[in-house]
């Protein structure tokens, strides 16, 4: 699952349930693009029959200071953010093709469409390789995280209260959770291009990367443990779930 994208539909007549083989949260363990390799993004990936959820945070984010609200980083800071991605959507597959059609993403639209030619090589190892673009991935599926499967569409809240559409999903005993930003980003290749094309102020880059993604272990019913997050002062949170 490559570059952002807004698609349009590549299956109009497919059933809109993914196959079995698919379900559950899946890490990514390699990327091959061109001459380069890469083992050191965080890559998590969740799939329900008809929904995905994505993270992905590069090693080169730094650590940063203890802060308890996105308007509390640096200038500086917030743009070390702007490397990260992620994205919800629909996922479609036709006999070995997939495409995650997504209608919300941390990058910007750049018209381009996630789609891929999947190889198993057992029950839990998935080769990804890119049809439209070129790259190799590889996905090992985190054990048991196929049973318990869900999705719940739910509320949050942006930065300025405003409530907003999101999705909460559970996968055994981890969750994945994605509340977007109220607006769409301008079209363009990345966040960083956008910086550097529009030269934004600090309350404009704020609301640009208002948009959580946060992965984590479900320690009881209703509480979870956050471990990976487009928020990094969320990370080691402890959460109510219900209230996400």
């Amino acid at each position: 699952m490559q570059q952002p994208f807004l698609s349009k539909n590549l299956f109009p007549s497919v059933s809109l349930s993914v196959p079995q083989s698919y379900l559950g949260t899946w890490r990514r363990t390699l990327l091959e693009q061109g001459d380069t390799q890469d083992t050191t993004t965080v890559v998590l990936w969740v799939q329900t029959e008809k929904y995905h959820a994505d993270i992905r945070i590069p090693l080169s984010r730094p650590a940063f200071g203890v802060v308890n609200q996105l308007k509390e980083y640096s200038y500086d800071q917030l743009i070390s953010l702007a490397a990260q991605q992620g994205f919800t959507g629909i996922t479609q597959v036709k006999n070995n093709i997939a495409e995650w059609l997504r209608d919300h993403d941390y990058q910007p639209s750049n018209s381009q469409r996630d789609i891929a030619e999947m190889h198993f090589e057992n029950d839990d190892v998935l080769i990804e390789k890119g049809v439209e673009a070129d790259y190799f991935e590889r996905w090992e599926r985190i054990p048991n995280s196929h049973l318990n499967l869900s999705m719940m569409e739910c509320e949050g809240k942006d930065r300025h209260a405003n409530k907003v559409n999101a999705r909460l999903f559970r996968s055994n005993n981890l969750f994945a959770y994605v509340r977007p930003r109220s607006k769409r980003l301008p079209p363009a290749e990345n966040i960083s291009d956008l910086i550097d094309f529009y030269q934004p102020s600090k309350e404009e880059l704020l609301d640009w990367l208002d948009f959580e993604i946060s992965f984590g272990e479900i320690k009881d019913e209703n509480e979870g443990y956050i471990t990976h997050s487009t928020f990094p002062f969320r990370e080691g949170e402890t959460v109510k779930l219900n209230e996400l």
